[in-house]
């Protein structure tokens, strides 16, 4: 009888032991709502590439991350770059942090389409070794990838070379089957007439299609011998490729040159939907605390500061809990977990607002936090609101902000273009001891007026002892435009601002970039460098067609 009590004892106990653990397996696996993505299994890819083979002492590096995953949502994840021996950083992008001689995003948003694109500048230490190698390494979530770059050349700082090339296709992505239209340029710097050899590498990725001039074509290999310039002149050569159509996503598409033996090189990514430079975008309700039972109507930005247009975007926006979704404008539909929008435009240097209302319901406590977020292109924006008592307060703070705009978006080599460079601190805290200063292409641009400005090697400088809370800074100041200036060119300047108190405002906010085309002999009816891009670009087309039928019946 005791032994019957006790196993009836031992079977209580266990079914209580298995419900206890049911329960709990019931309880963590219920998602929670305030995450971002789904947990399901996923995979990282990795690119890493600083785009050359070799650098001197004394140089400069620009390291490219890449992170990618094939899952179907957006997930936030964990980036490191360690930086080689030899290396001083200079800045990071997307609020990158210096953990000793690492730098580290957290929650990096990650997009399973487009690739999410980090950033890093680094100088090579002057007394680098000579044959020597920096070694950087990206990891994400156990995937490792490595950089090696060979440390050549003098430590002596060289002379500057009596020519110079350039190379570009003007595009940081290409997709496959896309056609890249390469232009080299050479520069003579001496004051004396001279001849050179140009030769171009075409890489195993693209197809050769035409090149102007003169030129030899063999084994993949692209040349222009015995090639006269004349003293301070500029020359410029074409080469079309087309990319290979079963070229993989996220390789490198590395066109290498040299003139003389002096090289250059452009790195492309092969990305099938490629990213915009410079998008951006911001959520806000405009209030800082809500009522139970009150309406809000969320603004979602969409900025487009890059100079292609954006297509094809897909945007999800997520409402708060306490939230219910009433409308949205532009066609957003509600699928009963987030709002979304699919094939969205957004023209270039151009801004695109959508809007979502919603009802806070009546059981929201008082002090909870409504969490809105909007994604799109790997990006994540935040809106927190707080549920109180009593009328609603909007919110006033714009964001940080420091611009830079020219009074003209294309010039003629000889004009004279003024700029405006506006900082404004919006943040609650005052700027001390703030330097603004602007990267000019010295190669191109001369300094005519530059309102308290000074010149410090090669850089435009103004100084701010103090900035408070709500102050606008601004200052003018005027180029001029070289007479070399070749048609076609883009030339890019950069304005930094630096300084106590700028710390906790991102990269992306102190850094501004703009860019003026360079046209020769503008049309009498001052069309519009867009309209005159795209007609060069379709003359361009001609020509090229001219070009390889030329070589197909030669």
């Amino acid at each position: 009888m005791r032994t019957y009590r006790r196993l009836q004892i031992l079977a209580v106990l266990s079914l209580i032991a298995g419900l206890a653990v049911g329960v709990h397996s019931l309880v963590v696996s219920i998602p929670s709502p305030f995450a971002l993505a789904s947990t399901d299994e996923r995979n990282i890819f990795l690119t890493l590439t600083d785009g050359v083979d070799s650098v001197q002492p004394g140089g400069s590096l620009t390291y490219v991350v890449t992170v990618r995953s094939d899952s179907q949502n957006v997930t936030l994840t964990d980036v490191t770059l360690t930086l080689p021996a030899y290396a001083n950083l200079v800045e990071a992008s997307d609020a990158g942090r210096r953990e000793g001689n690492t730098i580290v995003w957290n929650n990096v948003a990650v997009n399973p389409v487009v690739g999410r694109r980090l950033v890093v500048g680094v100088s090579v230490d002057p007394y680098a070794e000579i044959g020597g190698a920096m070694t950087a390494e990206a990891t994400c979530e156990g995937e490792r990838i490595a950089d090696r770059t060979v440390i050549a050349g003098s430590r002596v700082v060289p002379l500057p070379p009596e020519i110079r090339l350039r190379i570009s296709d003007g595009k940081d992505y290409a997709g496959p089957d896309e056609e890249l239209r390469y232009v080299l340029t050479v520069e003579n710097l001496s004051d004396f007439d001279r001849t050179f050899d140009l030769r171009g590498e075409l890489p195993s990725s693209v197809s050769f299609l035409a090149a102007t001039g003169q030129y030899q074509e063999q084994n993949g290999s692209i040349s222009w011998t015995d090639q006269l310039i004349r003293a301070g002149d500029m020359r410029t050569f074409e080469i079309m490729v087309a990319v290979e159509h079963d070229v993989v996503d996220f390789a490198t598409i590395v066109f290498k040159a040299s003139v003389d033996g002096f090289p250059a090189s452009d790195t492309t990514v092969v990305q099938r939907q490629p990213v915009v430079e410079g998008f951006n975008i911001t959520v806000s309700d405009g209030l800082t605390s809500v009522t139970p039972a009150s309406s809000v109507s969320y603004q979602i930005h969409l900025r487009n500061d890059g100079d292609i247009l954006a297509t094809g975007l897909s945007l999800s926006a997520a409402l708060p809990v306490y939230a219910e979704f009433m409308e949205a404008s532009n066609g957003g539909v509600w699928t009963g977990n987030n709002v979304r929008w699919e094939n969205l435009t957004v023209s270039p240097h151009g801004e695109r607002v959508l809007t979502v209302d919603a009802h806070v319901r009546t059981d929201a406590p008082l002090g909870a936090t409504l969490r809105m977020t909007a994604e799109t292109q790997g990006l994540v924006a935040v809106d927190l609101t707080t549920v109180a008592s009593g009328a609603p307060s909007r919110s006033e703070r714009p964001v940080a902000l420091l611009s830079k705009t020219a009074d003209r978006s294309e010039v003629k080599p000889g004009d004279t273009v003024t700029y405006t460079i506006t900082l404004r601190n919006t943040t609650d805290h005052p700027f001390r001891t703030v330097r603004v200063e602007d990267r000019l292409d010295a190669r191109f641009m001369t300094v005519v007026g530059a309102e308290r400005g000074q010149m410090q090697n090669g850089l435009l400088v103004w100084g701010i002892p103090e900035l408070n809370p709500g102050q606008v800074w601004t200052v003018r100041y005027s180029v001029e435009i070289s007479a070399r200036a070749p048609h076609g060119f883009e030339i890019d300047n950069v304005v930094l601002a630096s300084g106590e108190g700028l710390e906790t405002v991102s990269l992306t906010e102190k850094v501004y970039t703009s860019r003026l085309g360079v046209v020769r002999g503008l049309p009498p009816t001052g069309a519009a460098f867009d309209a005159i891009f795209l007609a060069l670009t379709g003359l361009a087309g001609v020509g090229q067609a001219f070009l390889f039928k030329r070589r197909l019946f030669a």
